[in-house]
């Protein structure tokens, strides 16, 4: 347990990497917020956190692939928990038909759920970050931005803005107390899978979620997980257009 109770807001918790890492922090003694567009399993998830380790864990609804954004019932929750120490942002949203030519509407929600609503949360919640002792933002990114490709167009180009946005972020906060990471994820065993072969081991989300919980004091900045995908994507943003366009993965 810590000495003093803060909530940390976990954006995507309720599956996947965000339900490790609600497990986590909640065992480590912080208050929590869950936000997903399922409340369903996020309830079911808050119950079972609050029972096992004795803290607030509240579920709020957030659809993210939504462009408009009302923080209204997430301040609402915050309001009863301690100071927000930290933002976590596990969110990901991806589609089977996720290539050029797909519906403006499926575009738009792609680009909402991976990037922009994303950034929205920062900017709100920021200034409760700078007026707390320390905070935490932390950001999630994917290999599958490393280049386009034909599959994945909108994930793809929503998680490169993300890896940018949270590089100019840490640079505006460098001289604060509060710490940016960002990781940049391989295969997970998630929903995002779906359930596809994969070329590579799937990593699993439990042992990530600690990493993140250890390391939260680090100022690394970037880190890929597993480690191992740095010189995989060091090597496939090397390789010349001619090679480059006739792989196919």
């Amino acid at each position: 347990m810590v000495h003093k109770q803060t909530t940390y807001l976990i954006v995507g918790g309720s599956s996947g990497l965000g339900r490790a890492l609600a497990e986590r922090f909640a065992r480590a003694g912080h208050a929590l917020v869950l936000i997903s567009s399922d409340l369903r399993d996020t309830r079911a998830l808050a119950s079972d956190l609050a029972l096992r380790y004795h803290v607030p864990v509240l579920p709020a609804l957030f659809d993210l692939a939504m462009p408009a954004v009302d923080f209204g019932i997430i301040d609402s929750a915050l309001s009863a928990l301690p100071p927000v120490a930290g933002l976590l942002l596990p969110a990901g949203m991806n589609r089977s038909h996720d290539q050029p030519g797909q519906p403006p509407e499926a575009l738009d929600a792609l680009t909402s759920a991976n990037y922009t609503t994303l950034c929205k949360f920062i900017d709100h919640y920021l200034p409760s970050l700078r007026s707390a002792s320390s905070g935490l933002i932390v950001g999630f990114g994917s290999v599958a931005a490393t280049r386009g490709r034909t599959r994945n167009v909108a994930y793809s180009a929503a998680k490169r803005a993300l890896a940018c946005y949270f590089e100019s972020l840490r640079h505006s906060l460098s001289e604060s107390k509060i710490t940016v990471q960002f990781y940049m994820l391989g295969y997970l065993d998630t929903n995002l899978a779906f359930a596809q072969r994969m070329l590579l081991p799937r990593a699993t989300p439990r042992r990530l979620a600690d990493k993140v919980y250890q390391r939260r004091l680090s100022n690394f900045g970037v880190a890929y997980y597993p480690r191992f995908w740095y010189p995989i994507c060091v090597i496939l943003r090397a390789l010349p257009w001619f090679v480059y366009r006739r792989l196919s993965f």
